[in-house]
């Protein structure tokens, strides 16, 4: 198809109308796709998050952990929770500016430290995790190797992380720069 064609069959299909109560209700927090769809990630993490921080003492040994072990489990389990909610607050509320440009340069402000706490919760959450299982643990040979293994997972899912980040951060860029 060429680029007439498409442009011809743009301008003839039509717009369907819709009141300006129901593109309101649209908009609305409960019925919003994409703060649905956050809130339901939220929600599905919060009780597994939930669930496994209610029984992580006794199925895991946590009791035969010293506290600080425990303690720094459940901040490293928290910190990406509360930066998730923090994520849905940061979406629900996206126009801070007079105009559209204004807005969307704010916007990319923010979303460059959301982003870097993003990263950096990620790495902690991780890094949590694996000192909680790992303590106690008599390594051996196969030991070391797994910890490498799971380490350079951990390396490369910091790298994805990242480059995300960074291709969102260069689309918002770009989309600033047509507003030029």
């Amino acid at each position: 198809m060429e680029l007439n064609d498409i442009k011809s069959t743009w301008n003839t299909t039509k717009t369907p109308e819709m009141s300006e109560t129901a593109i309101q209700a649209m908009l609305s927090e409960n019925k919003h796709p994409v703060l649905k769809g956050i809130r339901k990630q939220l929600t599905i993490e919060l009780l597994g998050w939930g669930i496994f921080l209610s029984c992580y003492y006794t199925m895991f040994d946590g009791n035969l952990k010293p506290m600080w072990v425990n303690i720094l489990l459940i901040l490293s389990v928290l910190f990406p929770i509360l930066h998730n909610l923090t994520g849905y607050r940061f979406a629900k509320y996206l126009i801070h500016g007079t105009s559209l440009r204004e807005s969307l340069k704010n916007y990319l402000s923010k979303v460059k430290i959301y982003a870097v706490i993003a990263v950096i919760s990620r790495q902690i959450y991780l890094t949590g995790l694996l000192l909680f299982f790992t303590y106690g643990l008599s390594f051996n040979t196969s030991r070391y190797l797994s910890l490498t293994v799971i380490t350079l997972i951990f390396l490369v899912q910091l790298w994805l992380s990242v480059r995300l980040w960074t291709k969102r951060l260069n689309h918002l860029r770009n989309s600033l720069i047509t507003f030029n």
